[in-house]
């Protein structure tokens, strides 16, 4: 697999992360209740913990090959690791913004409830390419999905960010 792919997910990961974090900091949210406050915390950890996560996974592999791991085990290892990661990163952070959503009696977007059954998916093939079940190109769309978590929970922040200076 190709490990510049792999590096540019990871720099894209990052940029999301500091990208969301400029934006907080400079939309100041003030005028938000406790729980408002809450979600919008929660909102930026999610855009956080997907990013970080992202870039880790995208190195991962890249680091054991490097470190002279064979491919096989490099890419099983990887998968088995981030199968494992992977529901507990939404137990962590999804949950605790649907959570959020409803202390302020809103509906949290379906698009949630979708990207847990989405992660789990990719979980339970990812436990099947750490076990041979599966070829290790299953890897790549999991990391792409982190990706994906990220810009999704960025969208969000970016979002909450308008709707507290229209306020």
């Amino acid at each position: 697999m190709d490990g510049e792919f792999l590096l540019t997910l990871a720099e894209i990961a990052v940029a999301l992360a500091g990208f969301a974090g400029l934006i907080v900091a400079i939309s100041g949210r003030r005028g938000s209740s406790v729980d408002e406050a809450r979600l919008n915390l929660q909102l930026l950890k999610n855009v956080l913990g997907a990013s970080f996560m992202a870039a880790a996974f995208a190195l991962l592999p890249v680091a054991l090959l490097s470190m002279g791991t064979d491919p096989k085990s490099a890419w099983r290892g990887s998968a088995g690791v981030l199968a494992a990661a992977l529901p507990l990163y939404m137990y962590r952070t999804v949950l605790p913004a649907l959570a959020g959503y409803r202390a302020l009696g809103r509906t949290a977007p379906l698009s949630y409830r979708t990207n847990i059954a989405i992660g789990l998916i990719f979980s339970g093939a990812l436990a099947l390419c750490a076990g041979g079940v599966l070829p290790s190109s299953t890897y790549l769309p999991a990391v792409l999905f982190l990706v994906y978590g990220a810009a999704f929970s960025f969208v969000r922040v970016f979002v909450s960010v308008g709707r507290d200076a229209a306020v």
